[in-house]
């Protein structure tokens, strides 16, 4: 499963009733292609009845990127963030770090290109890793 799978599979998580021209443009895909997509997806048994199998487990990695940018910047990079498989929040922060983004994936090798990714927009000047060990107080919002 490449990225276009992984973000295909991410905006029906988001409308799994968006149309076939809505998934095309989310990922840059022609309708043919898409089409292609969807029924090698339901082939391989990752969409079944047009409902997505629910995930086998919950990602093992999680960790934080603390960004700095050049300038205030946030507004830009956020959107890009969007289309990232992997990335599941982000944060824009006052103080000496600009934007904390949230990562969970099954590898070290997907976070590292993660950062890798974010670490070569040109408003970014500085990427911290931070991995999350144990998590001692979750409250619901």
């Amino acid at each position: 499963m490449d990225n276009k799978d992984q973000k295909l599979l991410m905006l029906l998580r988001e409308n799994a009733r968006a149309s076939i021209k809505e998934l095309a443009a989310g990922i840059n895909l022609s309708r043919t292609a898409l089409m292609e997509r969807l029924k090698r997806l339901e082939r391989d048994g990752e969409i079944t009845g047009y409902t997505l199998k629910p995930p086998q487990k919950e990602k093992s990695l999680r960790l934080f990127l603390m960004i700095k940018t050049h300038q205030p910047s946030c507004e830009l990079i956020a959107p890009r963030l969007k289309g990232i498989p992997g990335i599941t929040a982000c944060h824009s922060l006052g103080g000496a770090i600009d934007m904390m983004i949230e990562v969970s994936t099954d590898t070290l090798e997907r976070a590292n290109e993660i950062r890798e990714t974010l670490s070569a927009y040109p408003e970014v000047s500085e990427v911290t890793t931070s991995t999350l060990l144990k998590t001692h107080i979750k409250r619901p919002r």
